[in-house]
């Protein structure tokens, strides 16, 4: 994704940082970790623990595809040591192009996927620890430690989400989503018979498309992304006499689900509240 930055207010910031003394990369002892999004965040808190600072660019209800830098992002990143992206958010490689010789550390945890899927998580987050444990290797065997303990309740917790979906048989649901929900919604066993991007993109055939293919094939469930815009499906949804389910793909986005454990319970129970609504 493509992000755009306003170059005054980028400009503005630059001169921010430049006249304030850099703070120190590691705080009372740990590593300070900037992090773009809260999948990294709640991936490095695990792990680092009491080892890691972790301070976070992207608010966790944002499109990470419409943020705008702001002064207080460039302050958390010059003061950093390492540096964590998904790899498509391009503010940041130009921000530390900007830092010269004394910017941090900047590593690109890409994945194939969705990171609220299980195995796309724990994927992610190996590589997060192998990162820690080059940058910190004093501490690695503590951050291989937490990654094992990480490993054990994701993969308790899938077990847990996918024997639900099948008690509940999702298999039999139809439903339309968000092309950004689209693996996780799968990974939940339900039959993504369509999908659709945000609201503003939607055009009335495209509509029309999916209101028609909705009705032939009996979908019960429309599901959106909290970050691409919660509305987008509702009057879809409403239209063609279906629930109305809304995600998130980051950690936060909802209250009390600050952890990737937490966001991924809360996104399994929308789903379950919206089956029995049917």
């Amino acid at each position: 994704m493509k992000l755009k930055i306003p170059a005054v207010r980028l400009f503005a910031a630059l001169i921010i940082v430049w006249g304030m003394v850099s703070l120190p990369a590691v705080a009372a002892g740990r590593l300070n970790v900037v992090v773009s999004t809260s999948l990294l965040q709640s991936a490095v808190r695990e792990i680092g623990g009491k080892f890691v600072s972790v301070n976070v660019l992207i608010p966790p209800g944002s499109c990470p595809g419409h943020y705008d830098i702001c002064p207080q992002d460039i302050r958390k990143l010059s003061s950093s040591k390492l540096v964590l992206t998904h790899g498509y958010e391009g503010f940041i490689d130009n921000i530390l192009k900007s830092m010269g010789r004394n910017k941090p550390k900047l590593v690109k945890i890409s994945t194939s996927g969705n990171w609220m899927v299980p195995d796309v998580y724990v994927f992610g987050a190996k590589r997060v620890c192998d990162t820690l444990c080059k940058t910190d290797p004093k501490h690695s065997a503590e951050y291989r430690k937490s990654l094992s303990s990480l490993e054990t309740r994701a993969k308790k917790l899938a077990a847990k989400s996918i024997k639900e979906s099948k008690t509940m048989g999702t298999s039999s649901f139809a439903v339309l989503c968000s092309n950004q929900q689209e693996a996780f919604v799968k990974w939940m066993g339900f039959k993504v018979v369509g999908t659709y991007a945000r609201a503003e993109e939607f055009t009335p055939a495209g509509l029309h498309k999916l209101t028609t293919d909705a009705r032939k094939k009996h979908v019960k469930l429309v599901i959106d992304n909290l970050q691409s815009g919660p509305a987008a499906g509702k009057e879809l949804a409403k239209d063609i006499g279906a629930s109305h389910v809304i995600l998130s793909n980051f950690p936060g986005g909802f209250t009390n689900t600050d952890t990737w454990d937490k966001c991924l319970q809360n996104n399994v129970n929308r789903l379950m509240r919206g089956i029995r609504k049917r």
